[in-house]
């Protein structure tokens, strides 16, 4: 039955590429300066996911969760699966009848779930953009965007990484004599990821402001560096509304070695910001943003910010004259630390119920420590420009570090065949 699906999914995929990745349709009015009034696009690309977990985390995650590990418990247990709910649409409409430039209006669903969930659609992207003007759902800008993604086929990427999806508004305009500088200012709401451990969940949004700066290379190579604040709402202990602050800063950075190959790097740090990363957070539970913590409560009832720092770096490397073939190799790492003594968190909610008094047994001084090492490395070829073959192998811990060290390592094989966009 598996390779009966898996076949039909090859299938399309290649019916895909086949008929375009991208559908235009063309409309008679013109502008003044001779371009089309409206321009619209339909872009599917169809994504067969297949991966093999060889133990340490959840047998059927969609990518390689690593704060879904149990240090006190690891898993054993192995197995597979193949989907395409990392399947997604893109619709993209311009019009060019203004002035001051076209006027953008682009919307991306996915289809996402686990086994047996139907991966149903979702929302992805959704924004207008017209004169420097960036409105709606997209990538957080605190993180950079997809220009910043390393090529893997986990999309979530190595764990360090900044794209969680917010609603933002965004200024943006480029500089300099060449202009080949770029500011970026503007806000965006984390109110989806923004969780308090021990006490009332805020029902208020966050607003964050955002500053960035990238400077860009005739290569293709940049570094850029943003700034965030955070206002973190909480209730106390008489259940009267505060709120505190929380701050992060991003850097990353691109160049090219040469013809055949360029390097990457991310770094971040910061106090309160869990709800801008993808996979870091509470102690236990599945990870992702639904349960990462900007804060805390301590034993006597004082609100904390979680300090959280973490990095990636990645080489990519073409091989022949055609430069089809591709290899990337990842490493990434992250760590927030809970300033707080074992009996505490465990009071205060942050800890699994299950895993409690593993945990207090073993460890006993004011701080904790979440440690996410994590690498990647992969083979891809390109068939044609939107249609793309790969392996890749990762392998990560979740490592809880105090007055001694526990450790879950989590391995997995991953497949994947990409047409589209």
């Amino acid at each position: 039955m598996k390779k009966t699906g898996l076949l039909c999914a090859l299938l399309i995929a290649i019916g895909v590429y086949t008929g375009h990745s991208q559908i235009k349709f063309p409309f008679e009015g013109k502008t003044e300066d001779g371009k089309p009034l409206y321009e619209m696009e339909f872009s599917p690309r169809l994504k067969l996911n297949g991966f093999a977990n060889l133990g340490g985390n959840a047998l059927n995650s969609q990518s390689l969760n690593l704060n879904s590990a149990d240090p006190y418990n690891p898993l054993t247990a192995k197995g597979a699966d193949f989907n395409m709910y990392q399947t997604q649409l893109a619709w993209k409409t311009t019009y060019n009848g203004f002035e001051k430039g076209p006027l953008v209006m682009y919307v991306e669903g996915q289809w996402w779930g686990a086994p047996g969930a139907g991966g149903n659609l979702q929302l992805r992207v959704a924004y207008v953009d017209y004169n420097h003007w960036h409105v709606g759902q997209d990538w957080s800008f605190f993180g950079g965007g997809s220009s910043t993604w390393y090529n893997t086929l986990d999309w979530e990427g190595p764990n360090s990484g900044t794209w969680a999806r917010h609603l933002q508004l965004k200024y943006y305009n480029n500089f300099g004599e060449d202009k080949s500088w770029k500011f970026e200012g503007g806000i965006e709401s984390s109110a989806s990821s923004l969780k308090i451990a021990g006490g009332i969940t805020p029902g208020q949004f966050s607003v964050d402001p955002i500053l960035a700066f990238t400077k860009y290379q005739k290569d293709g190579g940049f570094l850029r560096l943003a700034v965030m604040g955070r206002t973190i709402r909480y209730a106390k202990e008489d259940n009267t509304n505060a709120m505190t602050a929380g701050w992060g800063v991003n850097a990353n950075y691109k160049t090219m070695l040469n013809s055949k190959s360029y390097f990457m790097a991310q770094g971040l740090a910061g106090s309160g910001i869990a709800g801008s990363y993808t996979l870091s957070g509470q102690l236990f539970s599945g990870g992702g943003q639904a349960t990462m913590y900007d804060g805390i409560y301590n034993q006597n009832g004082t609100f904390k910010t979680v300090p959280v720092y973490g990095g990636s770096a990645g080489i990519e490397y073409f091989f022949g004259e055609k430069n089809k073939l591709h290899s990337n190799l990842v490493l990434g790492y992250t760590s927030m630390t809970y300033n707080d003594t074992a009996s505490s968190l465990v009071n205060t909610g942050v800890i699994n119920d299950n895993a409690a008094g593993q945990f207090v047994s073993n460890n006993s001084e004011s701080s904790t420590r979440v440690a996410l090492p994590y690498a990647t490395v992969n083979m891809m070829y390109n068939v044609t420009k939107n249609f793309l073959i790969g392996v890749e192998y990762n392998h990560g811990a979740k490592q809880i570090i105090n007055s001694t060290t526990q450790t879950s390592d989590v391995n997995r094989i991953g497949v994947g065949v990409m047409a589209g966009f």
